[in-house]
């Protein structure tokens, strides 16, 4: 819901919006190089060597993809969900002209832009990058169609924020 010049949203937070946070982060780092790497690896000597190759060779290439394409997702999902310990907090999270106000489980907290450190956009989320290594992860469900305006608001804040310092 957008105000004049402020952007509330409430929602819970969810295993798969770590889950998503986690394999964006895995694949923009030099891992996620190695891992594409790897899968296209894994296909070709399937493909090139799968009718002359003996069962174990089959079955150790089988399992070399599957350790890339499902088994490192899952256990992305299980650490995400672990991480929550099986809750799922509300948050309502104000972005306005002060800074950035939230509201967990009856506690209020405001935090200045000057404690922002910034903001990724990824195709299905929004994460909001706080000081102390804190940031809060929004899906395009709860931004619904205010995703590109809170991105240029916080992005704008941000750069404000920034040329105060510098001057």
């Amino acid at each position: 819901m957008k105000t004049e010049a402020q952007y509330t949203y409430k929602y819970r937070v969810k295993t798969s919006d770590l889950w998503q946070a986690s394999m964006y982060y895995s694949y923009s780092s030099f891992l996620g190089v190695v891992n594409v790497v790897c899968i296209i690896a894994a296909i070709v000597l399937i493909v090139s060597k799968w009718s002359d190759s003996s069962d174990i060779f089959r079955s150790v290439m089988a399992v070399f993809l599957l350790m890339f394409t499902v088994i490192q997702p899952l256990v992305i999902w299980l650490r995400a969900r672990a991480s929550l310990n099986g809750v799922f907090p509300e948050l309502e999270l104000t972005f306005s002209q002060a800074g950035v106000t939230i509201e967990s489980e009856g506690q209020r907290q405001h935090k200045p832009w000057q404690a922002v450190v910034g903001i990724v956009k990824k195709p299905t989320i929004l994460v909001v990058y706080m000081e102390g290594g804190a940031g809060y992860i929004l899906r395009n469900s709860v931004l619904k169609e205010t995703r590109n305006e809170l991105y240029g608001f916080v992005s704008g804040m941000l750069e404000k924020n920034r040329d105060k310092q510098t001057s």
